[in-house]
């Protein structure tokens, strides 16, 4: 088996993928081999921007904290009210890995990882001396997140001879990759479903994709490495704080609503030094999940 690596740099994932920009960031002429495959696959790519895209992260809507957050008899430096992320700076690259080739040398899967590096601050609101005051104290934020594509080839197709089979859902690490917080399990309960997943970089087979009703109640059910992180639900314009069950384990109940297409909801945690101490660094992880909202069936983009 055949593998084939290359990266393209940063530009907004439309103009990116359609233009096929090189390192430089330079526009590259039409390319037979490797390049013509990379352009197919990226023009494939460009067109399903909500299997790249997770629209939550790097939106600035508020989030509760809550001095409730700071479990009992703990310290706390400061009491959050609410906290946000502003997002300065965006990097983004592509890097494509082409794999299993045909009887005439042309590959035929198309493995995509998506990078981002978002630079900016970790702002949080805490309380002050009295009801109308407070602080606010910004912290550096470092973020890795990624994502990856599965691309498979349609024998006999030339215009567009590759399609989407299976998207990931995404990873968001704070800066350095050795900090404490982490997610180690998210089980997702609605109806019959009954799962639990432990790494949201595999593979979700799109006609696999979790399905929700509109106005189903779904449990979730996050678990990190300690007891005292802050773990807050990502949906849409929505943020809600996760019960702390005080061993490590953190649930929330969500309604769904009522639309349709392909969606993503996210799960957040924080250390408890993030938000309750004003001296302590960000330290933070997020996994961010596709699903399938309403009636419609998503079948997989390739045969």
């Amino acid at each position: 088996m055949q593998s084939v690596h290359r990266t393209l740099l940063t530009l907004p994932i439309a103009i990116l993928l359609l233009a096929g920009c090189g390192k430089s960031g330079a526009p590259m002429a039409p390319a037979s081999g490797a390049g013509a495959e990379q352009t197919s696959a990226s023009q494939e790519i460009a067109r399903h921007p909500e299997l790249v895209e997770d629209g939550m992260y790097t939106s600035e809507m508020q989030a509760p904290a809550g001095s409730a957050a700071a479990p009992s008899g703990s310290l706390a430096a400061i009491h959050p009210v609410f906290f946000w992320r502003h997002i300065n700076r965006d990097e983004r690259t592509f890097e494509f890995a082409f794999s299993d080739t045909d009887s005439t040398g042309a590959p035929t899967t198309a493995v995509v990882t998506v990078h981002r590096l978002l630079s900016g601050t970790f702002n949080v609101v805490a309380e002050g001396a009295s009801p109308d005051e407070g602080t606010l104290i910004k912290k550096p934020l470092h973020d890795h997140w990624v994502r990856r594509l599965l691309l498979k080839r349609v024998p006999g197709e030339q215009f567009r001879p590759w399609r989407i089979a299976a998207t990931s859902g995404v990873k968001v690490t704070s800066a350095p990759r050795d900090t404490l917080t982490r997610i180690k399990s998210l089980r997702v309960q609605a109806g019959a479903l009954d799962t639990t997943i432990t790494e949201p970089l595999a593979f979700f087979r799109l006609h696999r994709l979790l399905r929700f009703g509109a106005g189903e109640q779904v449990t979730l059910t996050a678990t990190t490495k300690v007891a005292d992180d802050v773990v807050v639900f990502y949906v849409g314009a929505h943020r809600i704080r996760f019960q702390n069950n005080g061993d490590d384990t953190y649930t929330l109940v969500w309604t769904t609503t009522a639309t349709d297409g392909v969606r993503h909801f996210g799960v957040n945690a924080l250390s408890h030094g993030t938000l309750f101490d004003d001296q302590a660094p960000y330290d933070s992880q997020a996994w961010i999940l596709p699903y399938l909202a309403g009636a419609p069936e998503l079948a997989d983009l390739a045969p």
